[in-house]
C-alpha cells in the first residue's frame, strides 16, 4: 500500500513504534527530514502529529481518506449571542440562508495523505521572483517540486474530520478574531496553524477559491463578531475574494501553504 493511501483512521490507530517507521518512509520517500512525533490534542480531540522539513520549509503530515467536509446550515443551531452578533451584523438574508451562501456544501470526497506546510507564507517571501497571477503561482510552486492545497484539502486540513462550523466546535469565543485569542492560533489537531488569522486567506489549486480568512474586510469593516468569526470557519467561502485579489494586485501579498506529495 501506497503511504499516500493512509487515513486519519489509520494513522490514530498504528502503535508508536509503527507510526515511526511509517513516518520515515514518508520521509525518505518526499526528500524530507523527520524532526518530530507524538501525541497531540486539541479542543476535546486527541491524536498523533508527526513534523518534517525539506527546504527550510515546516511540515505536518495529514493523513487522508474518505472524508466529510462542507457546512449543513440546516444542522447548525445558533447560541444566543450568535443570533444577536448576526442581528448587529445587519445582513438582509436569515441567518441559515447567509451560511449556506457564505460556506462551502456538506459532501464526502476522497483524499490523499499528504505533507502541508505548518504555517501558510506571503507569496512574495516563498517565491522571491514574484508572480502575478494564479497560473504563474502554480508554475512556480510547480518548480520547487510542490503546488497550493486543492479546496477540498484545504478544508480536511483545516478542520481534521471536524464536522461543526469552526475545527473547535460551533461557537467562537467572546470578542473578535484578533490579537491573542483561544482556540484560533493554537495549532489544531494535525499541527497546523490554520485558518488562524481573518487576514490570511490563502491560495488554493482553484483561481476562484481562497480560503482561510476574508482578508480581513469584515474585521477591519467594523461588520461584528458574527461577520468576522465566520471568516475563520473551516467551510468558508467569499466568492467575490478571489477577483479582489487577482485584479487588485494583491497576489504577492495574498498567502500559500504549500503541499508536498507523498508518493
Amino acid at each position: 500500500m501506497s503511504h499516500a493511501d493512509l487515513t486519519l483512521t489509520g494513522w490514530s490507530g498504528l502503535s508508536d513504534e509503527a507510526a515511526l517507521r511509517t513516518a520515515t518512509a514518508i520521509a525518505g520517500s518526499t526528500q524530507a527530514r523527520l524532526t518530530g512525533i507524538g501525541a497531540h490534542a486539541y479542543a476535546g480531540r486527541s491524536g498523533r502529529v508527526a513534523f518534517f522539513e525539506r527546504d527550510d520549509l515546516r511540515y505536518a503530515l495529514v493523513p487522508g481518506g474518505t472524508v466529510a467536509l462542507g457546512f449543513d446550515p440546516d444542522r447548525f443551531t445558533p447560541s444566543a449571542r450568535q443570533v444577536a452578533d448576526f442581528a448587529e451584523a445587519e445582513v438582509e438574508s436569515a441567518l441559515t440562508a447567509f451560511l449556506a451562501e457564505m460556506t462551502s456544501p456538506a459532501r464526502t470526497v476522497t483524499l490523499p495523505a499528504r505533507l502541508v506546510a505548518v504555517s501558510s507564507e506571503v507569496t512574495d517571501t516563498l517565491l522571491p521572483d514574484g508572480v502575478d497571477d494564479h497560473a504563474e503561482l502554480i508554475a512556480a510552486l510547480g518548480r520547487r517540486g510542490l503546488r497550493p492545497p486543492s479546496p477540498d484539502e484545504w478544508e480536511h486540513a483545516c478542520g481534521a474530520g471536524a464536522t461543526t462550523l469552526f475545527r473547535w466546535g460551533s461557537d467562537y469565543p467572546a470578542g473578535e478574531p484578533y490579537g491573542k485569542v483561544p482556540l484560533i492560533q493554537d495549532p489544531n489537531l494535525l499541527g497546523l496553524l490554520i485558518g488562524d488569522d481573518p487576514y490570511r486567506s490563502e491560495f488554493t489549486t482553484d483561481p476562484a477559491v481562497l480560503c482561510g480568512g476574508d482578508g480581513g474586510s469584515a474585521l477591519c469593516g467594523g461588520s461584528g463578531p458574527f461577520l468576522s468569526w465566520l471568516s475563520v470557519a473551516t467551510a468558508f467561502r467569499d466568492p467575490d475574494l478571489a477577483e479582489v485579489v487577482q485584479e487588485g494586485g494583491l497576489t504577492g501579498e495574498t498567502p500559500i501553504r504549500p503541499v508536498l506529495e507523498i508518493p
